[in-house]
């Protein structure tokens, strides 16, 4: 039999497991409308902050003795003294140009999650606090973790309390929040976008698994089709076609489904599409793995089952990636580590594809295909 004619038939058997395909597409469907029509907010972590101080820069009027006695106690503290924070960078600005280099330091630090803010002490710091007429803290916060926001309300308190003891100053400190970096607008489905790097994985993996786990296993014709000259090879790559042309068609439905609902995207739509793709992909791969290795389709339904919780537990969702300690390589081998990352990355960061996340989705995928082959080359069926 022809590859195409493996491909047809592939499709055929694909429609006639109507109850796969309602799963397939009708759980994507249901959540993203679920979280769609809902508002809410995501999870909280401690901070990671960067200081620019620009405590050094003249001041006038009010503040005439140009004084830079209290940022570097300030400073101290918060690298010494906190147990909340920990004081990644200090810049000291003596200039505009320099401040403005010391931001976009900053922001870029932001942007690729080396810091969770960075606080401006204003040139007027050390000023205000001599002639005790209220001193200004500025920071600029990584708002793609919006509760986040609330925590570090929580967390400054640490650092202000130590100083105002420090310094004997008991009232009389405002802090300033001009805007929030990559967090997602109040008018916009926030639930929804807090909670796509979550849950898409996760229902993609899942479904995509669901999808292939018994392409193999349950097949009656697969024994007898091997008297012909049909070799393993054509068969594996006719399923692997047709269920990720399914997949792309669950994909599209996903991408529609999120934008209709108000996706709020920083970076491209096209390689959040891709991403997707990725994502499906390794979990058709996954899937194929399981029905190749398994001998009945109870088995396959408990090794999809079994795999599909391991592939949970080692995402970095429910623990953290840094909390595996020697397991660590197991998040490292299972796709939604990776998917979870490059969704956030793209939708509220902005920023493009990461390579590394890309390349280690595709070694996943490929190992899994090519122990599928194997293991189905060298598996022995009656006919």
């Amino acid at each position: 039999m022809t590859i195409s004619g493996l491909i047809q038939k592939e499709f055929n058997r694909i429609k006639s497991d109507r109850r796969t395909l309602i799963l397939l597409f009708s759980i994507p469907m249901i959540l993203i409308v679920i979280f769609g029509l809902t508002t809410g907010v995501g999870p909280t972590k401690f901070f990671t902050a960067a200081i620019i101080s620009r405590d050094e820069m003249p001041t006038y009027d009010d503040f005439p003795s140009n004084s830079t006695d209290y940022d570097n106690i300030f400073i101290s503290i918060m690298e010494h003294n906190t147990t909340t924070w920990d004081l990644y960078r200090q810049f000291n600005s003596t200039n505009i140009e320099e401040y403005h280099q010391a931001f976009n330091s900053c922001f870029y630090m932001l942007k690729n999650e080396l810091i969770d803010v960075f606080i401006i002490l204003p040139q007027n710091f050390s000023e205000s606090i001599a002639n005790n007429s209220n001193p200004v803290l500025i920071y600029y916060i990584d708002g793609s973790d919006s509760s986040a926001v609330g925590a570090l309300e929580v967390a400054i308190q640490e650092p202000l309390a130590l100083f105002r003891v420090e310094i004997n100053m008991i009232e009389n400190f405002t802090i300033m929040v001009p805007h929030l970096e990559f967090g997602v607008p109040s008018w916009e489905s926030q639930l929804l976008n807090y909670a796509l790097s979550l849950i898409l994985p996760i229902i993609i993996v899942g479904t995509t698994m669901n999808l292939t786990s018994l392409s193999i296993v349950s097949e009656g014709p697969l024994p007898r089709m091997l008297i012909t000259p049909t070799a393993k090879r054509d068969i594996i790559l006719s399923k692997l076609i047709a269920n990720t042309v399914i997949m792309i068609m669950q994909a599209t439905e996903i991408f529609i489904m999120t934008s209709f609902f108000g996706l709020y995207s920083l970076g491209s739509l096209f390689d959040f599409y891709l991403v997707l793709m990725l994502i499906g992909f390794s979990g058709v791969a996954i899937g194929l793995f399981i029905s190749a290795i398994s001998p009945t389709e109870q088995g396959a339904n408990q090794m999809y089952l079994m795999m599909f919780i391991v592939i949970i537990i080692f995402s970095g969702t429910l623990l953290s990636v840094d909390s595996l300690g020697g397991a660590k390589f197991l998040a490292d081998f299972l796709p939604l580590s990776h998917a979870a990352v490059l969704i956030t990355d793209i939708t509220l960061r902005g920023l493009p594809l990461n390579l590394e996340h890309v390349l280690f989705l595709l070694m996943i995928s490929l190992v899994f295909i090519t122990i599928a082959y194997i293991a189905y080359k060298f598996k022995k069926l009656e006919v």
